[in-house]
């Protein structure tokens, strides 16, 4: 399987002025060197949960169905905007009512509906394509208050100059652990 962003987000996980009021900065001049430590952050925190923070589109290729219930690696799915299947050397859409998203599972997963099933790809390779939306939401205000308040944290920890051993980046971690997802 192959993962790939299509779209990013488009707006910051917490505002710059949030951050500066956090920060206690008066002024804007260091505005772009806080939007990198806040993307800095973002990643951090996505990478330390395993969640996607703020809205974004992803496409994921299969060589096949392997099963009949595909696992979404992303976390949360907020939906699956399209699968498509190499027939009849193309890629045809499938219409959503022939599949259901089971976001309730700790792994969301895809499956046919009852009487449906998935078709074959004809191709070996990369014959499938489901294009997905994941994140908490479209804005800042979707993502958790404690996941936010953890960015400000590690922000903190990178405007003060260290991230390494920073009380400031185990406070982030530790408002980020309720909401990490571990492999079992």
């Amino acid at each position: 399987m192959m993962i790939q962003l299509i779209s990013e987000a488009e707006t910051l996980a917490v505002g710059l002025s949030e951050v500066r009021d956090f920060l206690k900065i008066s002024h804007n001049d260091e505005d772009a060197m806080i939007a990198g430590f806040i993307r800095a952050a973002t990643a951090a925190c996505e990478t330390f949960t395993g969640r996607k923070l703020i809205q974004q589109q992803w496409q994921l290729t299969y060589n096949d169905w392997a099963e009949d219930v595909i696992s979404i690696p992303l976390s949360p799915i907020l939906s699956v905007d399209r699968i498509e299947v190499w027939i009849a050397g193309e890629f045809q859409e499938i219409l959503p009512e022939k599949y259901l998203l089971d976001r309730s599972s700790y792994q969301a997963r895809v499956l046919a509906r009852a009487g449906d099933y998935w078709p074959t790809a004809e191709r070996d390779i990369e014959g499938i394509k489901i294009t997905v939306t994941a994140g908490f939401g479209a804005g800042r205000n979707d993502v958790p208050h404690d996941i936010r308040h953890g960015l400000l944290h590690w922000v903190a920890a990178a405007y003060e100059g260290g991230l390494s051993g920073n009380q400031a980046v185990k406070t982030a971690e530790n408002l980020w652990q309720p909401y990490r997802r571990v492999a079992l």
